[in-house]
């Protein structure tokens, strides 16, 4: 098949990335178009691909990495790409890898383990592990290249590669770090969902004091602007800002008590008064069916009496 490249990457416009991977094992030539990370034309490609059929991975990949690169990583439904099996895995973005816990447990070397200089060591990636006493996990293979590299170096340019490393080590961990507060939220979020999917009510009730609390605050008047002072020293300083925000503090709990308060007593009141109707009109139904039998009684009585 002859085309031109432009009628090519209108094609892959239309592709989702798994696609584009099974076409560029068709031919080198297809494969020269779409694994080319220094092409501007060929990164659009997959971006466009990644951002039209992965819409929650909007965030860009990380520093030095391509985007067929990211886009592998993402499709987590491949599985391990280590031991090649379909069961779960985790995208690892220290290593730059997607594998299960078993290839994760074999590929890496804790801490405690590692006989190289700190200076080395603080250089290099890892994953953590618990919370009171936390475990670090270096990649293997990533530790023996680098450490090749290291070990072939004089004093004077150790310190120029040490530098560039550390900066490349602080962007990978940025990036982490994101993805891990960003998957927290959307935890959070589907927590939230279920949570008020099952309980409607709190959730009417929610968004009522909510917009309470903003009419609240949007109809509070402006104080006047006081007269300038001449500088107070720093503790007086600070004591009267303490003072200042803790009664600011107080006078807006007391007013959402005032008015949650008030809501309530009205919403009793209410309560009172369509009660009371609702029993005077069961009184009325009542009385009148009552009175209904009665009539219908005296008229058979005086038909009978009449007529025999």
């Amino acid at each position: 098949m002859n085309f031109s490249p432009e009628i090519f990457i209108e094609i892959c416009s239309f592709l989702p990335p798994g696609d584009l991977f099974t076409l560029s094992q068709v031919c080198r030539k297809f494969r020269g178009y779409l694994c080319a990370p220094n092409s501007f034309v060929t990164q659009q490609i997959w971006k466009e691909s990644r951002l039209n059929f992965m819409p929650k991975e909007d965030m860009p990949p990380p520093e030095g990495m391509s985007e067929e690169k990211y886009a592998e990583l993402l499709m987590t439904e491949r599985g391990c790409q280590i031991c090649k099996r379909t069961k779960e895995c985790k995208i690892y973005w220290e290593f730059a890898i997607r594998c299960c816990k078993e290839c994760h447990s074999n590929k890496t070397v804790r801490l405690i383990d590692i006989e190289c200089p700190s200076e080395f060591v603080d250089i290099m990636p890892y994953t953590h592990t618990g919370f009171i006493i936390c475990n670090k996990y270096y990649w293997i293979e990533q530790l023996d290249s680098t450490y090749s590299q290291y070990y072939g170096l004089s004093k004077k340019k150790k310190e120029i590669w040490l530098n560039n490393k550390k900066q490349i080590f602080d962007s990978i961990m940025n990036y982490v770090n994101k993805r891990e507060l960003r998957e927290i939220e959307e935890r959070e979020k589907l927590n939230d969902y279920f949570y008020f999917y099952h309980h409607p009510h709190l959730f009417h009730t929610c968004c009522d004091l909510h917009y309470s609390l903003l009419n609240l605050h949007i109809q509070t008047p402006t104080r006047p602007s006081r007269p300038s002072r001449s500088p107070l020293p720093p503790l007086s300083r600070l004591e009267n800002v303490s003072h200042q925000s803790s009664s600011n503090a107080s006078i807006r709990l007391n007013s959402v008590n005032n008015f949650l308060e008030n809501s309530n007593e009205q919403k009793r009141d209410n309560f009172i008064k369509t009660k009371k109707k609702k029993d005077k009109r069961e009184l009325n139904n009542k009385f009148n069916k009552f009175s209904m039998k009665m009539k219908g009684k005296n008229s058979k009585n005086k038909f009978a009496h009449k007529y025999g």
